[in-house]
């Protein structure tokens, strides 16, 4: 998850301090926590990298006078290319599973109860997530969003092990 982008998004409306940075990410991915120093250290890079610029200062919930940040005319073509980009995976990440499945292949083991063993787990997984699908408000908020990818990734999992079973040796 790119942290430097969505914080570009969210402060091109106004000048945004750290602290405000923080609430209004939290508030708009719902489930995912950032803490302060995570947004203070994205700053320093964005401010660094001609991304972001000090806008001026306000005064913080316990009366601290904190910087406010703004995106530069570059932290704005940015967050365009970042919006128009896709999101890829290479080819060459490395995955657990295939990992496991090509070392047990090559020490000439049974695949079968391997594969029945992530099978389930796929499974159950898929029951779960669509279970707890059913009392989602039908938006694209977050925790929808995040169902929904990972109940097409694990379908797409369990499809991949009838594959790969039905390969030969």
């Amino acid at each position: 998850m790119s942290i430097k982008h969505a914080l570009l998004v969210l402060m091109l409306d106004e000048p945004t301090s750290a602290s405000q940075l923080q609430t209004r990410f939290e508030e708009t991915m719902g489930i995912w926590q950032l803490n302060i120093g995570q947004v203070t250290q994205t700053l320093q890079r964005l401010q660094r990298d001609g991304l972001v610029t000090t806008a001026g200062t306000t005064i913080s919930s316990n009366g601290r006078t904190v910087d406010t940040f703004q995106p530069t005319e570059l932290g704005r073509e940015e967050v365009t290319t970042w919006f128009e980009s896709p999101v890829t995976v290479t080819l060459s990440e490395r995955d657990e599973l295939v990992t496991k499945i090509a070392i047990a292949e090559s020490r000439n083991m049974d695949l079968i109860p391997l594969l029945d063993t992530q099978r389930n787990t796929v499974m159950a997984e898929l029951r779960a997530l669509n279970k707890a699908s059913r009392d989602l408000p039908e938006t694209r908020n977050t925790q929808r969003l995040l169902v929904e990818k990972r109940i097409f990734e694990l379908e797409a999992q369990a499809r991949w092990l009838d594959r790969i079973e039905a390969l030969d040796k």
